[in-house]
């Protein structure tokens, strides 16, 4: 009679709640459990990994990105020349100089997010016209949509919301002179600053007082709607007319001071350069019989020369250095006040310097295996994975604790002569691996969620016709 026993399920304990929430604060990648973070960490063969090199190096350079900006946040207080570059105001400083001072650039790791973006939004469609397989456009095209809203916002509603709560817990300052404090008004304040978050009726700079970083979601958002449209408006054109039309609408953007959404027409521009190289040189490589089987740009683009290799690294330094023209007083900087003569008859010139530069970044990246490799690493990975989750959570640390945490480095070493730097360097080190520690969490509670509650939510509302859809969200 046992054996037609059932087994009464453990009721749920406080001791066994307790270990739960224990085992989820420890970092994804030193779980014991088999973990998506932790087979990040495994070695993959080498065929598979030289197949997803050109694509994961993008994830991995976006998490670097993230780490880079969150660096920025942190440092900006503690030595705001960094702003500046060697050699303004006669002032030269070693962390000043171009390239060197990347690792505390904010602003060009933004230009750099939004290129990736619009290579990823665009790789799947770019691969589907190029293949001639334009039938299935339509449903990518639509699945993207769909899933780009709540993959964006669901994240970011959250991380706001924590922000409004620090603010009603008393540990942010008044937004504004006029503001009247309490629960309502605090209540309607919020509300009203999300309310520009999805739209396109407000084109203007948005910024929410509760998160300063969601402005670039935003920005995020509204181009990637603008992309799908420019998609799906090119879908059934050849490529070389494709690529003029795409052309067209670039400079169009530019002469209109539309920055963040050239940096999307970049990424699908060098998507359509790349993958059209990629396919082409597929082609040959099986010996199919077809008139695109000869292609001097696929054979120019793929890096198997010296003299190729040299010329996309001269490429990259380039785009390294145009990256990091500063943000103020850009016409005034020795070596980008002569650019700037192109770029002064906009408002934010440095912006129009630091364009062609992220452009240029990831050309290189693309199409050189060294650079693809080195970010396509496990930790590169890792921070790739990460990089979202670090991007909304650092400012909320940076609110609340940014500076307890530089007051604790200082407070051991002090603040005169190397003290100064060494307590900075403690503090960075700090909150950098309380970020991490917070990211983490944060993926794993609200980010991966999301992304299964939108593929979930997709399956629900979308007409069923075929296998589902692999698409980058």
């Amino acid at each position: 009679m046992l054996r037609h026993l059932q087994r009464v399920p453990e009721q749920p304990s406080l001791a066994n709640t307790a270990r739960n929430v224990l085992k989820f604060t420890i970092p994804s990648f030193l779980a014991a459990d088999d973990t998506p973070e932790q087979a990040l960490f495994r070695h993959i063969d080498p065929r598979i990994a030289a197949q997803r090199a050109s694509t994961d190096c993008l994830d991995g350079l976006r998490g670097v990105a993230a780490f880079v900006v969150m660096i920025f946040h942190y440092t900006q207080y503690a030595y705001p020349r960094l702003r500046q570059v060697y050699g303004f105001n006669n002032r030269y400083y070693l962390t000043q100089l171009p390239i060197i001072k990347l690792c505390f650039s904010g602003g060009f790791m933004v230009f750099l997010f939004f290129v990736i973006s619009g290579y990823v939004l665009s790789a799947r469609i770019v691969r589907l016209m190029v293949q001639e397989k334009r039938g299935g456009i339509l449903k990518v095209l639509t699945s993207m949509t769909f899933r780009r809203v709540v993959r964006l916002g669901l994240p970011s509603l959250v991380a706001s919301f924590i922000g409004f709560i620090f603010h009603r817990l008393g540990l942010r300052g008044q937004p504004y002179n006029d503001y009247q404090p309490g629960f309502v008004n605090d209540t309607v304040f919020y509300l009203r600053s999300l309310r520009d978050l999805f739209t396109f009726y407000k084109w203007s700079p948005y910024m929410i007082w509760h998160l300063d970083p969601l402005w670039s979601i935003a920005v995020e958002f509204r181009c990637s709607m603008v992309l799908f449209l420019v998609l799906l408006g090119v879908a059934n054109v050849r490529w070389i007319p494709r690529l003029v039309v795409e052309g067209l609408i670039l400079v169009d953007n530019i002469a209109h001071d539309r920055w963040d959404m050239a940096c999307f027409l970049f990424g699908l521009i060098i998507a359509e350069m790349h993958i059209y190289s990629q396919e082409k040189a597929n082609l040959e490589e099986e010996k199919q019989n077809s008139v695109l089987d000869i292609d001097e740009l696929a054979i120019w683009l793929a890096p198997n020369t010296k003299l190729i290799s040299l010329s996309l690294w001269a490429t990259f330094v380039v785009g390294l250095y145009l990256g990091s023209v500063p943000t103020e007083g850009t016409c005034e900087t020795p070596g980008y006040r002569t650019l700037c003569t192109i770029t002064r008859s906009f408002p934010e010139p440095w912006r129009y310097i630091a364009l062609p530069g992220s452009f240029l970044v990831i050309f290189s990246v693309v199409f050189l295996p060294t650079l693809q490799r080195l970010l396509a690493s496990p930790l590169a990975r890792y921070m790739g994975r990460l990089g979202y989750a670090v991007y909304l959570v650092h400012e909320l640390v940076i609110m609340t604790l940014g500076n307890r945490i530089r007051e604790f480095g200082w407070g051991i070493f002090g603040k005169e002569g190397m003290g100064y730097h060494v307590g900075f360097v403690l503090g960075l080190c700090i909150f950098v691996a309380f970020c991490v520690w917070l990211a983490d969490m944060f993926m794993r509670a609200v980010d991966v969620p999301a992304v299964s509650f939108a593929r979930w939510l997709e399956g629900q509302c979308f007409v069923r016709s075929g296998d589902s859809l692999n698409v980058p969200i």
